[in-house]
């Protein structure tokens, strides 16, 4: 039977978190024409008292191992083969490597097979996503106040100040022009006040933006009913941890040291971390088809700058997978953009 013919016999069902599962019987005919590869392919692995590796004979192999197993190998080599024509005759869309389960298994009999695979779900984002802006605010900033700029200043004298003998307080430097002068290019302690005064109020505003932007992908994510593929949770879980791992060694710390510190595993941290992975991953299918539909694509000439700039310092990255990355943060952000209603 052609392996087409046969694909289209599995049956299929839908299972939670964007999987399908695919059940059928291979026929023993069919899986038969792999088993000598797969007897040659575990002799070459064997490792028997007398013989060099990769020299153990085929009989002393399957004397070894047993039938079953070698029908096992034999099994996995036919899905290699049989699994690209599974999806497409099913017609699913799958993302990630299968779970792959053999359900039954004995000479002479048909093998039953189990094969749950992840698809791309089906993206739909809300109608009414170009009017989130409008339901959401932005929150007014006043402008920094003397008492901010002064506590600013006094920071700075502090930060300057020599260190004092023993059991004596610092003497700190007098705040006048001089000082000013000392720390960049500011003519005049007003000078200084003013850039301070001018700082203080862009980051007051910044941080608004921000809280902006956290409320509209939370409303975003909430009015959007999709099921995150397993295989998207897990990759975004594995960008945390490396973020976690990276912000630790900054500190002087592994991961090892923080888990004995707190008395905890990876598992824990993964389940900790799990319900940010799988709204991270949601979030980018959104915008994904945001963009798609938009038709929202990155600025090539800013790729390239931040391709180079990348590179100059992580020159051991893979050029191509930095690209990838570039494009989908600016194209992001220029989505994030539409969506607080900037165009």
């Amino acid at each position: 039977m052609a392996l087409a013919d046969l694909a289209k016999q599995f049956a299929l069902k839908t299972l939670p978190d964007s999987q399908v599962e695919l059940t059928g019987d291979i026929p023993y005919d069919t899986v038969l024409p792999y088993r000598a590869k797969a007897l040659a392919h575990i002799a070459e692995h064997l490792e028997l008292p007398g013989f060099r590796p990769g020299k153990v004979p085929a009989d002393m192999a399957l004397k070894k191992v047993g039938e079953v197993a070698i029908l096992e190998e034999a099994v996995e080599m036919f899905v290699k083969d049989f699994y690209a024509e599974l999806i497409e005759a099913n017609k699913v869309d799958a993302v990630g490597r299968p779970d792959i389960r053999i359900t039954k298994l004995a000479p002479g009999n048909p093998v039953g097979l189990t094969v749950v695979a992840s698809v791309y779900p089906e993206v739909e984002v809300p109608k009414d996503w170009k009017n989130l802006h409008t339901e959401i605010a932005l929150e007014l900033t006043a402008p920094a106040t003397v008492e901010e700029v002064q506590k600013t200043l006094d920071d700075l004298q502090k930060s300057r100040a020599p260190k004092p003998e023993e059991g004596k307080e610092p003497l700190l430097p007098e705040l006048n022009d001089e000082f000013a002068k000392s720390l960049g290019a500011f003519e005049s302690l007003a000078a200084l006040r003013e850039q301070i005064q001018k700082g203080i109020t862009e980051e007051k505003a910044r941080q608004a933006r921000e809280k902006r932007r956290g409320k509209l992908i939370e409303a975003l994510l909430l009015k959007s009913k999709l099921e995150v593929p397993s295989v998207f949770v897990e990759s975004e879980l594995q960008k945390i941890l490396a973020q976690m791992s990276e912000d630790l060694e900054k500190m002087g710390l592994t991961m090892e040291d923080y888990l004995k510190r707190t008395n905890k595993t990876e598992e824990d941290i993964r389940g900790e971390f799990r319900d940010q992975a799988r709204k991270r991953a949601k979030l980018q299918l959104l915008l994904n088809k945001i963009a798609e539909e938009e038709k929202v694509e990155a600025d090539q000439t800013a790729v390239e700058h931040e391709i180079k700039h990348a590179l100059e310092h992580f020159p051991q990255a893979k050029p191509d997978l930095v690209k990838i990355h570039i494009e989908t943060v600016l194209r992001n952000e220029q989505v994030l953009k539409l969506l607080e209603g900037n165009k």
